[in-house]
C-alpha cells in the first residue's frame, strides 16, 4: 500500500502485484480543514441565580415566597410556597419550615434556615429560649394560648441556635 498526499488530499493506492507494481484500486480522501470564522467577540452575560444556601453547621434550603416576606421571620410551606406562620395558626402550625434568612417578594426564591446558628446585629436577646410569636416574629415571651412552638435558644444578644420543636397546643 502506498500513500500519496498533497495539501488537500490523501491518496491511498492498493498494490496487489508487488513484482509489476500494478495499481488495482485508488482511493481518494479529502483532508479539508473546517473553516472557523469569528463573527463577534462575546461579552460576559448576567450572573445566574444564587445557589442553595449553606450556613456553617446548619441546614438551609431555598423555596419560593408565597407572599411578601421579610428576613428573620418564621414561615411554613404549603403547595410549593412559604408564608408567614403565627403561633395561633392551627391550620398550618404543623407545617413549620424554619426562619427566613432573606427577604423576598411573591414568586421569588427565599432562603430558609432550619437548624444551626443565626446571628443578627439588630437583635437584643437575653440568653434563653426563643418561641414563635405573632406574624412570624421571634419572641422570648412564651405564649399563653394558641401553640407553644420552641424555636431554639438565644446564646447571646445577637445569636440564636435553632432547634425547632413540635408545636404543643395550649388550652
Amino acid at each position: 500500500m502506498t500513500v500519496q498526499t498533497d495539501q488537500n488530499y490523501l491518496a491511498v493506492l492498493e498494490v496487489r502485484d508487488v513484482e509489476t507494481a500494478e495499481i488495482t484500486r485508488e482511493y481518494c480522501v479529502a483532508l479539508e480543514q473546517p473553516v472557523v470564522e469569528l463573527l463577534t467577540l462575546g461579552e460576559q452575560g448576567p450572573p445566574g441565580p444564587a445557589g442553595e444556601p449553606g450556613p456553617e453547621g446548619g441546614t438551609s434550603l431555598q423555596r419560593l415566597a408565597g407572599e411578601v416576606l421579610s428576613a428573620l421571620r418564621v414561615v411554613y410551606e404549603l403547595d410549593g410556597v412559604v408564608r408567614i406562620l403565627d403561633y395561633r395558626d392551627a391550620a398550618h402550625i404543623d407545617l413549620l419550615l424554619g426562619i427566613t434568612l432573606t427577604a423576598a417578594d411573591p414568586g421569588i426564591p427565599v432562603n430558609v434556615q432550619r437548624t444551626g446558628v443565626i446571628e443578627d446585629n439588630s437583635w437584643t436577646w437575653t440568653p434563653g429560649p426563643v418561641w414563635l410569636g405573632t406574624n412570624g416574629d421571634l419572641t422570648q415571651i412564651p405564649p399563653a394560648d394558641g401553640y407553644d412552638v420552641l424555636l431554639g435558644a438565644a446564646m447571646s444578644a445577637t445569636r440564636i441556635t435553632l432547634d425547632l420543636q413540635p408545636p404543643i397546643q395550649l388550652e
